[in-house]
This record gives structure tokens, sequence and C-alpha cells, in this order.
């Protein structure tokens, strides 16, 4: 009660309080500007980086393997980033399973042609007649024979499998998809991100 009565009796904290009263206010001013300012330019980097993903979204679901590898590399990169969310890691883990699995199924298919019996073609009498001459050596075999037996095995480490490529190309696609779901997978279940520079991409 005294306390009240001493500071309505000196009107100095009145002074005071005036004085400071624009300084307050042109803090708490700068400080929802500074607010405001940091969240479109987070929304800025944001809309950058999905402009980014959704490139190299495209190239890497092309049908070219050497722009599907550019696709991939860059997606990986872009995980990296701090602007990439849970629901972005489901997406991008998506992408990559679905690269391996148009690759694995069309692998398949193509086995599965190769295996089918050719159709024999009706050969003329004196063609039938005639034995076949037995290959010299040092005769190349047909191309067709080399490429079905040209495979390189891929070892899929997010899928603990093991597949055939039929070209050096579709084995760096099948890499590299591995790679960036093994990637995303470790960023969802260690909850942290890479510490390492420029991975920003904003």
């Amino acid at each position: 009660m005294l306390g009240t009565q001493a500071l309505a009796a000196d009107p100095d904290w009145l002074r005071y309080a005036a004085a400071f009263a624009p300084l307050l206010a042109a803090v708490i001013a700068a400080w929802i500007a500074w607010r405001t300012l940091a969240q479109r330019r987070q929304a800025d980097r944001r809309d950058q980086w999905w402009k980014r993903t959704q490139w190299a979204i495209d190239l890497a679901m092309d049908r070219d393997f050497s722009r599907a590898i550019v696709g991939l590399v860059a997606l990986k990169h872009l995980a990296a980033s701090d602007l990439c969310s849970d629901e972005d890691y489901e997406m991008l883990d998506k992408i990559g399973g679905a690269k391996i699995d148009a690759l694995t199924l069309s692998e398949e298919s193509a086995g599965r042609e190769a295996s089918k019996p050719q159709p024999t073609e009706s050969r003329p009498a004196h063609q039938e007649a005639a034995a076949p001459r037995p290959r010299q050596q040092g005769t190349a075999a047909p191309p067709d024979a080399a490429a079905r037996t040209t495979v390189i095995p891929v070892a899929l480490e997010s899928r603990g499998e093991r597949v055939l490529a039929t070209s050096a190309g579709m084995a760096k696609v099948l890499t590299e998809a591995d790679r960036l779901v093994s990637f995303v997978a470790s960023l969802r279940s260690g909850g942290r991100r890479p510490e390492s520079g420029g991975t920003s991409n904003g």
C-alpha cells in the first residue's frame, strides 16, 4: 500500500516508461519484421528445393540410363538437405524402389523372352541337306549370343538381394537407385542429418 502510494507520488517512473515505450515498440516491430522475412526466405528456399527435386525425379525416371543416373545422384544430394521433411523421405524412398522394380521387372521379362524357344525358319531343301560346318578357332560368336551371355551382378544392399543387369548402364542405375534408398533409410532411422557442407540446397 505504501509502495503503491510512493510510486504514485513519484512521477519519474512515468517519464522513464514514456521514454522507453518507443524503443520497446521499435524492438517488437523489428522482431516481427525479422520473423516474417525469415519465414518468407524459408518458403522460397523450400520452393527452390522442390523445383530441383521435380527436375531430378523426371531425370531419374527417364529410360536413358545416363540421364537416370544424373537424376538419382541429384535426388540423393537433395535428400541431405535440411529442407527435406519426413514425407519427402518417404517419397524419395518410393522413387528409388520404383526405379529398382522397373529395371528388375524388365530384366525378368527379358530373361523370360530369351528363354523362350525361338521359331525356326523354314529353309530350302538344299540348305537342310547340307551339314553344318564346324566353327573355326578364333571365329567370334554371333553378336546376339554374346549379348545374351553378358550379365553384370548387382548387389542391392537396401533389399539384401542380388540381381543381374544386362548392361553397364543398367547396373549403374540399379546401384544409384539402391544408394538412394539406403541413404534415405539411414536418414529416417538415424533421426539426424549428415554433417557435411553444402547440404542446404536453398
